[in-house]
């Protein structure tokens, strides 16, 4: 009974939403009082119904199960002369029916400034909150046949970043910086102390314009982590150097190639220290206003989780979206993914099909069908897994 209990929670929580936004008219949540004064409310909804052939990701012996998904949302945006604010809210529920020790509740909070002064600086600074977990047989519980539910952890981020530069600016400035932790529930029954950390990302680039929408690039980049259980071994810094270019033609496409090279240092001497060639690449491309192409490629090293010190990761990814007619749209999506483990024998491969098909009854209710296939290869015997979800989908936008 304990899914039957939680759902009549959820149903009060969505009843409290539709009740607040059937009192509020949407001349209310769009306030106007002068162009240089602005506020939008947002709350939104999202209701799916969904069949998983293998809710645990286990090689063997795969459980199904159906599941109700729920996620409510919140948006605020305003604008005040030259300041942007904006505060998020998204959560996420999933009930599942065979198996409720799967059941899950993650809450994302995020906060945002952008301040912009005398056309040259614009200073940029953000929070975000994650209460997130990790799935069974992921992250810290992979490979652990013993745990049965999912591992909750949080994490959060602040993001500095300033701009140095108009817009019709030959050159531009950009430093960074940003502090990121993870910590995980002490109560979960896999919990190590090495999945803890604290991070430090810092670095500038540069971009100089060489003609209408081309423009060239510097980025230097350090990302200093520390580990709260390792007695420093696998405390690391990373550093990335990265040139290329990036452009922008407004309607037709948009992206950014960067090719450099990256290095890790550990704080233990006995651990070897790691150099690899890296890039990053987004391709965002539009032959037709109703069609739109996504190519992104990346290389980086990237910490482990647990075990060894760092993973080499080379992701590529394909999308396609396109409106077949002012209602009904598309998306296909690919992602593969090859993880080289560092001082380790390991190498996974996982790739990943999205499929989705949307119909949109009215200006703030769609319907939709999903799919999606993952399948992940390991050599470690005893990991990897496939996949299949299945999915009804709705959205309501207030």
């Amino acid at each position: 009974m304990k899914i039957l209990k939680n759902l009549q929670l959820t149903v009060s929580s969505i009843f409290i939403l539709l009740l607040f936004s059937s009192r509020v008219t949407a001349s209310e949540l769009s306030l106007e009082t002068n162009s240089e004064l602005g506020l939008n409310v947002i709350p939104s909804l999202s209701l799916n119904y969904k069949h998983d052939d293998n809710i645990t990701n286990a090689k063997t012996n795969p459980q199904a199960s159906n599941l109700i998904e729920i996620m409510p949302a919140l948006r605020i945006e305003g604008k005040k002369y030259n300041t942007k604010f904006t505060l998020g809210y998204e959560g996420l529920q999933s009930l599942y029916s065979e198996n409720s020790d799967n059941n899950y509740t993650d809450h994302q909070l995020q906060v945002g400034l952008n301040r912009t002064s005398n056309r040259r600086h614009q200073l940029a600074i953000s929070y975000q909150f994650n209460l997130g977990h990790d799935a069974v047989n992921m992250g810290i519980s992979e490979g652990n046949e013993q745990v049965t539910a999912p591992t909750k952890f949080y994490t959060q981020q602040v993001a500095l970043s300033y701009v140095y530069g108009s817009q019709s600016s030959k050159a531009k400035l950009k430093p960074r910086f940003s502090f990121n932790n993870k910590r995980y529930d002490k109560k979960n029954s896999s919990y190590t102390p090495m999945a803890d950390f604290n991070e430090y990302n810092y670095g500038l680039a540069f971009d100089y314009n060489i003609g209408a929408s081309l423009n060239l690039l510097l980025d230097i980049s350090n990302r200093v982590t520390n580990y709260q259980g390792t007695a420093n071994h696998k405390d690391s810094n990373n550093s990335l150097l990265y040139t290329g270019i990036h452009w922008d033609i407004s309607g037709k496409t948009q992206g950014i190639v960067k090719i450099g090279y990256e290095k890790i240092n550990f704080a233990d001497s006995s651990r070897n220290p790691q150099a690899n060639p890296s890039w990053d690449i987004g391709i965002n491309w539009r032959p037709k206003t109703y069609s739109t192409f996504n190519i992104n490629a990346s290389q980086k090293i990237i910490n482990a989780v647990t075990g060894t010190d760092s993973i080499e990761a080379d992701h590529k990814s394909i999308g396609w979206e396109h409106t077949w007619r002012y209602n009904l749209s598309s998306s296909l999506a690919y992602h593969y993914l090859n993880e080289t483990y560092q001082h380790s024998a390991r190498e996974d491969n996982s790739s990943t099909i999205n499929i989705a098909l949307s119909y949109q009854l009215s200006s703030w209710l769609a319907f939709g069908l999903s799919y999606e296939h993952q399948r992940k290869s390991s050599s470690e015997v005893n990991l990897g897994y496939d996949k299949n979800i299945y999915g009804l989908t709705s959205s309501l936008v207030f």
